[in-house]
């Protein structure tokens, strides 16, 4: 099993699966670190192609291969929603080419969620539903917002979160960086990354199969690398049922939290 990468003083672990019952593997993902000597964040990325076979790898690769080229031009002085909005538009706009000189990329598409982790800070954006989450001692909390019409309704008191569960409709997207979409609205967000914070993304393969409660306990008992591998696990064992992406970062001498279990004692002590 590998290990974790140290940056600074973060760990990060990252792992992308095909699942069991997709024939294609449409996730993308990328853990970009500065080269030597140059003082930037770091910058994490999932996508979720969606189209078919060649239009959900194609849209989840150009995504990942714009936010690279992006973040290889970035001076240490550079604004990060600008950064973002950087990313996120010439992907689009990458994307729509595409589709337009090829008719078998017509339909293609994708979600993306990105974090820069700066300082006391994590910054995030997402388009579509693959999620960021901070665990924060006990708590599980979702930093990006599902742009899904399940979630539109539950913001607007139409359903609740258990109904969206179980919606017929709780795939379709009502934003991603689609091809026949000519306009997107990101949304960017700027959250405390507290000293015994993590942060974790990942693709709906995961978040859709897997409770929050297993994110957590995986996160916080394992270095990230491991987490992220056995949560791979868990969600093909699972059933994996659709391609699974995951980032897991926190800093190295992050202090454990305690669970339940540890407050539990043997009969007659």
């Amino acid at each position: 099993m590998s290990s974790s990468t140290l940056f600074g003083d973060l760990l990060i672990g990252a792992a992308c699966d095909i699942g069991k019952k997709r024939k294609s593997n449409q996730d993308s993902l990328i853990v970009l670190l500065p080269a030597d000597g140059v003082d930037l964040p770091p910058l994490f990325v999932i996508a979720d192609g969606m189209g078919g076979h060649n239009g959900g790898e194609t849209a989840s690769r150009l995504i990942i291969e714009t936010f690279r080229e992006v973040y290889a031009q970035l001076q240490p002085t550079f604004n990060i929603g600008e950064a973002f909005t950087l990313c996120v538009k010439k992907a689009h706009q990458v994307i729509r080419e595409q589709a337009s000189q090829d008719e078998k990329l017509k339909g293609m598409g994708s979600t993306v969620v990105a974090a820069f982790l700066l300082n006391d800070s994590a910054y995030t954006l997402n388009v579509g539903d693959s999620r960021a989450y901070l665990l924060r001692g006990e708590q599980v909390i979702q930093i990006s917002v599902d742009q899904s019409w399940v979630m539109d309704q539950v913001r607007a008191g139409r359903l609740t979160l258990e109904q969206a569960r179980r919606h017929r409709k709780r795939n379709h997207l009502s934003m991603s960086l689609s091809a026949n979409r000519p306009t997107i609205v990101p949304i960017v967000k700027e959250e405390i990354f507290q000293p015994n914070d993590i942060l974790l993304l990942c693709s709906d393969g995961l978040w859709g199969i897997i409770p929050e409660s297993l994110l957590w306990a995986a996160a916080n008992e394992f270095e990230p690398q491991e987490a992220a591998d056995k949560l791979i696990a868990l969600a093909n064992q699972s059933g994996g049922a659709d391609n699974i992406s995951i980032i897991i970062a926190r800093r190295q001498d992050r202090q454990p939290v305690k669970t339940m279990q540890d407050d539990v004692t043997g009969a007659g002590e």
